[in-house]
């Protein structure tokens, strides 16, 4: 029998989509910053932390973004699916074929690696697009148009102001704020909740969802400008597909289940 507490602040919040409290948010917290220790610290010594492996990695960003709508979509009841466990499935599927393709193809295994997210990411639109009743093309010009019309100006801005750790991850920016626009519409347009509790409290403060993009830029800029003194290039690489992760992986659920109408 599952305790009550644990059934309470981490099984309930999977099993009813309730979304996060402090309680789990604090503790997946933690077991995100013991987990990538963990995988860095196995990993330093036996790949190289390139760009190489920073892109073919993050490619994996389009498989966890559209698996998880497999289950908002009804074609899986698989609580494996939903946040947070659907990270420990993405998690295992790459973290494995990247130690595989390293010991099978050495310094190329990049190349494999990319393209077996490339094909999984595929596979898996097809499937939503099989099932999918109707599509939102509205909400998808919305969503992506408002992304990037805010991410340009970022990015010149950046530019012109020599903030160089932006520039140079215009990309994780662009993440973050197609999750920003993503939840933002989703809440004002499409009837969706913030989950995560901070967002959620500065929604509530400031009386509208669109505050997540000073939010995102402001937070994102502190967080990539506090690795930019970071001497190991590959350890600051781990850190920034960390942070991809973390905005451009809900960024894309959000949108494929917007444009889906799931």
């Amino acid at each position: 029998m599952i305790p009550e507490f644990i059934q309470e602040y981490f099984v309930d919040p999977i099993k009813y989509g309730e979304g996060y409290n402090w309680i789990n948010t604090l503790t997946y917290g933690i077991i995100l910053v013991i987990a990538s220790y963990a995988v860095y610290t196995y990993l330093r010594n036996k790949i190289t932390m390139d760009r190489h492996f920073y892109y073919s990695v993050g490619l994996f960003v389009l498989v966890g973004g559209s698996a998880r709508v497999v289950k908002d979509m009804g074609v899986s009841e698989s609580y494996i699916l939903v946040t947070p466990l659907i990270f420990f499935l993405i998690f295992a599927i790459t973290f494995i074929s990247l130690v595989v393709l390293v010991k099978w193809k050495g310094e190329k295994y990049y190349t494999y690696l990319a393209a077996e997210a490339v094909v999984l990411f595929c596979v898996i639109l097809g499937v939503l697009a099989y099932n999918a009743e109707a599509y939102n093309w509205k909400g998808l010009l919305y969503i992506v148009a408002t992304a990037v019309s805010v991410t340009v100006p970022v990015y010149y801005i950046s530019k012109y102001m020599n903030l160089q750790f932006i520039t140079r991850n215009i990309e994780i920016m662009g993440g973050h704020m197609l999750d920003a626009s993503a939840t933002s519409f989703g809440l004002a347009m499409f009837g969706y909740f913030e989950q995560h509790m901070l967002p959620g409290m500065l929604i509530r403060w400031f009386d509208t969802p669109f505050v997540m993009f000073p939010l995102k830029i402001v937070v994102v800029g502190a967080a990539l400008s506090f690795i930019e003194d970071i001497e190991d290039e590959g350890y600051k690489n781990f850190i920034r597909l960390i942070i991809l992760i973390l905005g451009a992986a809900p960024g894309l659920r959000d949108v494929l289940r917007i444009f889906f109408l799931t």
